[in-house]
């Protein structure tokens, strides 16, 4: 797959301005990819707070969407095939020795094609003020949007 550009992020990120249309896309993505689905609602996602949740699935849609939009047929996600990829990357996360969020996140962006896509979701878990994303939260969110940008990448 081609990296998706930060314009074609953008351009997603201004359509679901609008609610009726993130709406519609997240209708679409649930019809047509009930793998995907059923991996962001999977049971092991309850630690997560209910901001959380509809945090995961507005970056879902983006990464599924952005992703969609550079190729010709319809990709089918098998859960399969995320839970394998989230394995692997939660070995990477629990195989650094360094206790630092940014630092350990900084492992997953060395020579990444999807750089863009990465770099939505760090910024979306970051921790500020306003922030209602918890310790927990940002590393299951992080972790399991890296998983399908990962699978989607995989399938072109």
């Amino acid at each position: 797959m081609i990296a998706i550009s930060e314009n074609t992020i953008d351009a997603y990120i201004e359509r679901y301005e609008s609610e009726a249309n993130y709406i519609e896309d997240l209708k679409t993505l649930s019809e047509n990819q009930p793998g995907l689905m059923a991996f962001i609602d999977q049971e092991n996602y309850t630690l997560l707070t209910n901001d959380e949740i509809a945090l995961m699935e507005y970056l879902t849609t983006i990464i599924y969407f952005s992703s969609q939009s550079q190729v010709a047929t319809l990709l089918k996600i098998m859960a399969k095939e995320l839970e394998k990829a989230e394995e692997l990357n939660w070995d990477i996360f629990n195989a650094s020795t360094n206790k630092n969020f940014a630092k350990i996140l900084d492992t997953y962006f060395e020579n990444y094609q999807q750089e863009d896509l990465l770099a939505l979701i760090e910024d979306s878990i970051q921790q500020d003020d306003d922030s209602t994303v918890t310790a927990v939260g940002r590393e299951i969110i992080f972790v399991a949007c890296k998983s399908i940008i990962d699978t989607l990448h995989e399938l072109n």
